[in-house]
């Protein structure tokens, strides 16, 4: 007996499409605003660095930059989720495996980032506890920096490179969104050997965007 797709198996396809397509735009808008919304200084003086803590709007910047960690971090995984289920995807089997491994990875990494970005607004703002020392504020910054530019982005570009090649493998997606990855992958990489993968953060938002278009017209 043959099984042939009917009009409501086809709708649920386009819809699960489109979910997925605005999820990878609004990953992109929020991967944005995670490092565009706040900026502690990295080259202050004591003096400096500790007045810009006392800004409560410089501690607000925080959180909203925790806030967008932890969407990006969720809106990936419903991607990667979105692209495990389609058929053809499963024609590369342990680079979905990868996609799936990477992807989850990005996202325990990120929301770490998160929960670092939000921690000393949390402490002054909500528990009424005084601003850290200076060697503690500038052991934060140095380390969400530190996660951001090494294990985000790292995973963030296995993650891609393992999407990109089950798609130019099985066709799963336009093959021109498969060479797009890789090219922002390998952008990424490089930065991340130069321990400055945040930098290339444009390059990551650029495939994000096309796959939201990919995965749109799909």
């Amino acid at each position: 007996m043959t099984i042939t797709a009917t009009p409501t198996t086809d709708r649920t396809t386009t819809v699960a499409a489109r979910v997925a397509s605005v999820a990878a735009l609004l990953f992109a808008v929020c991967l944005f605003w995670t490092v565009a919304s706040v900026n502690v200084p990295r080259d202050a003086t004591d003096a400096e660095l500790l007045a810009w803590w006392q800004d409560s709007g410089n501690r607000l910047a925080g959180t909203v930059s925790g806030v967008c960690a932890m969407a990006a971090a969720v809106l990936l995984a419903v991607v990667v989720s979105h692209l495990r289920r389609i058929p053809t995807a499963s024609g590369a089997p342990a680079w979905l495996a990868l996609a799936r491994a990477m992807g989850a990875a990005f996202t325990a990494t990120l929301l770490v980032s998160a929960a670092l970005r939000g921690v000393v607004a949390h402490l002054v703002d909500r528990m009424d506890q005084p601003l850290p020392s200076l060697d503690v504020l500038r052991y934060s910054t140095a380390l969400n920096y530190t996660l951001l530019n090494l294990p985000v982005m790292t995973t963030l570009a296995l993650t891609i490179t393992a999407i990109s090649v089950v798609t130019l493998r099985t066709a799963a997606l336009p093959r021109w969104i498969g060479y797009v990855g890789l090219g922002a992958a390998l952008v990424i990489a490089v930065a991340v050997a130069a321990q400055i993968g945040a930098y290339a953060i444009p390059a990551a938002l650029l495939w994000a965007v096309c796959l939201s278009v990919a995965l749109w017209r799909r």
